[in-house]
């Protein structure tokens, strides 16, 4: 009897699996680059530097668009801010943040520049203090980008907090793990997480959590799966993922992993693997890229240095496959993050609120009539111009969760 159920699951397992595939969508010579970097504005997908192998390895100071309808990247005017490669974006309130890296093996970068789509201007701002740096952790969450390991030359595990409204850095606790450079990075929740890289010839599987509010680091379950280095990482549907990279000795994965990390439970689920064939067997790549677009996860690029390949294909899987559940959502009540509270030009709620989509948001004033409802779909809603009070809020999202707050308009 034991044996039948084992195999009615497999079956099962394997049929689920089946249905979800990944697509594969037109090569590209701009896809064809190790070491890009990513962000998607106002549903549409940008990407900026990496190496090439014109390029290497002083990274490239190119921009582009792309053109989900017809499969194919537009070219924008370059970075201003000149080459580079082993570098990271972020994105919040419709702008996105770009900097760090290297141009070439000995000098590394500390800049830090915001890109704001609807003018196509780039706008320099405050370097970190922390000194330049390859290959670090840099994640967006709640106005601040958490900053911090990488390479410069020597492996780092100091941690930093760059706060976007007073462009400033802040250092924060560091990683309580080795000193490391390229290691997986994403926010999930209220949290942030950073582990795996490697430093030298030590390569590791240690994952860890960060509290942004009381800065504390918290050790996690490992990776299931061992060591890992320079794959890619994204967050979707309150969900983190990492894809492809090197395992131990720097080897490209002999799969295309694909994993999903569930914070709550703190436990991995392995995903089909990405599409790829490779002479010497080994699908993974090492530093490849990854964006998401309407739901759908695309990967592309990437190494095999054994076999001397530089990859340019482009392929994308539907996230909704195994983000979403047969089972009816248990809605949640909860208060909503909201500042500043007093607040006087606009305020900010918590993009925690935002995870499922666009939210229904109800505002009423201290008298119960009704001042703003509707659809919001950003975290920031400008008060200037309302009378000063008090104000209370609720806000609905597409799973039924239910968030309430309540502030004043007024110095």
């Amino acid at each position: 009897m034991k044996n039948t159920l084992t195999m009615i699951f497999w079956i099962a397992f394997c049929v689920n699996l089946s249905a979800q595939e990944w697509v594969t969508l037109n090569n590209s010579s701009v896809t064809a680059r190790h070491h890009p970097v990513t962000f998607t504005l106002d549903n549409t997908v940008y990407l900026i530097s990496g190496s090439t192998a014109q390029s290497h390895p002083q990274g490239t100071s190119d921009f582009f668009m792309y053109d989900a309808d017809n499969d194919d990247w537009i070219q924008l005017d370059d970075f201003p801010g000149g080459p580079r490669t082993y570098a990271y974006a972020a994105t919040y309130d419709g702008k996105a943040y770009f900097g760090l890296g290297s141009n070439d093996f000995d000098t590394f970068l500390s800049d830090l520049w915001k890109y704001d789509p609807q003018t196509g201007e780039w706008t320099e701002l405050a370097s970190c203090p922390c000194g330049g740096r390859a290959h670090p952790a840099f994640v967006q969450h709640n106005g601040k980008i958490f900053m911090g390991l990488g390479q410069n030359p020597f492996d780092r595990n100091d941690w930093w907090e760059y706060d976007i409204a007073s462009d400033s850095w802040t250092e924060r606790p560091s990683l309580p793990g080795p000193p490391r450079h390229h290691p997986f990075h994403f926010q999930a929740g209220d949290y942030v997480y950073a582990g795996f890289g490697h430093s030298g010839s030590s390569y590791y599987d240690d994952w860890y959590r960060y509290d942004p509010v009381n800065h504390e680091w918290e050790e996690m379950n490992p990776h299931p799966a061992g060591p890992r280095v320079a794959g890619q990482e994204f967050s979707y549907g309150g969900y983190g993922f990492v894809i492809s990279g090197d395992g131990n000795n720097h080897l490209n994965l002999a799969d295309g992993e694909f994993w999903k990390y569930d914070h709550h439970e703190d436990e991995w689920e392995r995903l089909p693997d990405h599409p790829g064939n490779a002479p010497d067997g080994r699908v993974g790549r090492w530093a490849p890229g990854a964006f998401v677009l309407d739901g759908y996860a695309y990967f592309f690029g990437g190494v095999n240095r054994s076999a001397g390949i530089l990859y340019g294909d482009l392929h994308k899987f539907n996230l909704e496959e195994v983000v979403s559940s047969t089972e009816e959502p248990v809605a949640i009540e909860s208060n909503i993050t909201i500042y500043p509270n007093p607040a006087s030009d606009v305020v900010n709620f918590s993009e925690e609120i935002f995870q499922n989509g666009p939210i229904d948001i109800k505002i009423t004033n201290i008298s119960g009539q009704i001042v703003l409802s509707g659809e919001q779909v950003s975290n920031t809603l400008p008060v200037s111009h309302w009378p000063n009070g008090l104000y209370s809020l609720s806000a609905k999202d597409s799973k039924g969760n239910v968030y309430t707050g309540s502030f004043i308009v007024g110095n």
